[in-house]
Parts: structure tokens; sequence; C-alpha cells
């Protein structure tokens, strides 16, 4: 059985073939006319014990590995909705100081026509 580095859920699948087989070894006892490779029965029940234990983790490391992909999800969205957040408040920002400058140059209209109008109704 090889390991794999970063793939708990083939690790957790082979792990539970193993403690199929030694499951399997475990309940021949009974009939004596089975024996088993090279492990007694008080070995063949340690390794079980071993190989449920690491299931155990191997399980719970799965369901840690879930939750950080559903979070790393969430997080993604969140720093997205941000970015999407900055880039309008900047674009309200060039439209207010677009804004800023239209009213600019219809109060120098304005003015310019006030005058042009008083000056003309003067003469």
């Amino acid at each position: 059985m090889v390991l794999q580095k970063n793939n708990s859920q083939k690790n957790l699948i082979q792990v539970r073939e193993l403690i199929l087989t030694v499951e399997k070894k475990l309940s021949t006892f009974g009939n004596e006319k089975f024996v088993v490779e090279k492990l007694d029965s008080e070995e063949l029940a340690d390794f079980y014990k071993i190989l449920t234990k690491c299931e155990i983790i191997l399980s719970k490391y799965e369901n840690k590995k879930t939750t950080y992909e559903h979070m790393k999800k969430f997080v993604d969205i969140l720093n997205s909705t941000i970015e999407s957040l900055e880039t309008m408040d900047g674009k309200i920002d060039e439209l207010t100081i677009s804004a800023d400058f239209s009213m600019k140059k219809i109060r120098e209209f304005e003015s310019q026509y006030l005058n042009s109008s008083t000056s003309f109704h003067s003469s």
C-alpha cells in the first residue's frame, strides 16, 4: 500500500480495503483450517486497531479539507466582491469629478450668459 500525499480520499479507500482484509482474516480464527500469514491473532487485532484509528484520522482530515475548500471559495467570493466595490467606488469618484467639472462649466456659461445679457441690456 503506497499512501499518496495530498490525496486523502485515495488513502482512506486504501485503509478501508486493508481493514476489510484484516476483518476477513480475523473472522477466520474461529475456524482452525485457515492460517494467517505471519501474524497471530493478537498481532492482527493490534494491526486492525491501528487501521481503524487511521481511518478515523483520514476521515476527519477529509472533512477538514472539504471545510477548507468551502471557506476558500467563500473568501474568494468576498475578495472578488471587494475588488468590484473598489472598482465601482473608483468609477463613482471619476464620475463625481466629471460631474463637478461639468457643473463648473455650466456655471461659467451661465455667468458669461448673464454678464453678456446684462451688458447687452445696458448698452
